[in-house]
């Protein structure tokens, strides 16, 4: 009842239809809409970056890019819940952009299968966020990845740091990225030998988790693979 009142006192919409959210919902989406469109993705995926085979056709395993470029990742295997594309894309935007918080624990609560599969199929023994600097978490207020992994109820360890003064990937194009990040995480702590899940809200190019997962690899790190809730396309 609480939750209906503050629904009708503070009235949200569904973005996908346009419905008042009242009683069960998922903060941006409508439970029926959330179910229908927050929906993980089940096709081919290149072997090395994860991009959808479909949309970028090579030699199989492998996407076109992947195999006239030779591509390498420090990290080993890589696989995602969805595309990032309608609610999906919508729901970490408001996540990240309008801090919305509790929609982390919906985002969270709705990867946590596959998520779960991908630790298993692994063996990874230790999960690590991809860390925010200093000066993004005191001007969001939270790790909205960190946020992501409480609501999916995945215990991760903060092993890596994240040097100031490092531009934003969304503002840059496919070869800026690289050098933007080149060598900007740091480890915090030793590891021994330990398979390490790396999660991350989106995979673009690739180029942050690379870098990450070279830092793991110096603190110790035997392998690295990689999860996020989303493919850019």
């Amino acid at each position: 009842m609480l939750g209906i009142l503050l629904d009708l006192l503070f009235p949200g919409y569904c973005l996908v239809c346009g419905k008042l959210l009242l009683g069960s919902h998922h903060f941006v989406a409508c439970s029926d809409c959330w179910k229908e469109h927050f929906a993980p993705y089940s096709g081919v995926k290149c072997k090395t970056c994860g991009y959808p085979l479909k949309l970028k056709p090579g030699s199989f395993p492998y996407c076109r890019e992947c195999v006239e470029t030779g591509k390498h990742f420090e990290f080993k295997g890589v696989d995602y819940f969805g595309l990032y594309d309608g609610l999906v894309e919508i729901a970490i935007r408001e996540l990240k952009q309008k801090k919305l918080l509790p929609v982390a624990g919906e985002i969270g609560k709705s990867i946590r299968g596959r998520l779960l599969n991908f630790i298993h199929r692994t063996e990874a023994n230790l999960v690590v966020p991809v860390p925010e600097s200093k000066e993004m978490l005191k001007e969001r207020g939270f790790s909205p990845v960190e946020e992501i992994l409480k609501g999916a109820g995945i215990q991760f360890r903060r092993v890596l740091g994240k040097k100031e003064g490092i531009m934003k990937q969304s503002l840059l194009g496919k070869r800026e990225r690289r050098k933007n990040v080149k060598d900007a995480f740091y480890p915090l702590t030793g590891l021994n030998g330990d398979t390490v899940l790396l999660f991350d809200d989106i995979l673009t190019t690739g180029a942050t988790a690379d870098e990450c997962a070279k830092a793991l690899k110096e603190a110790g790190a035997r392998e690295v693979y990689l999860f996020t809730v989303a493919r850019s396309v």
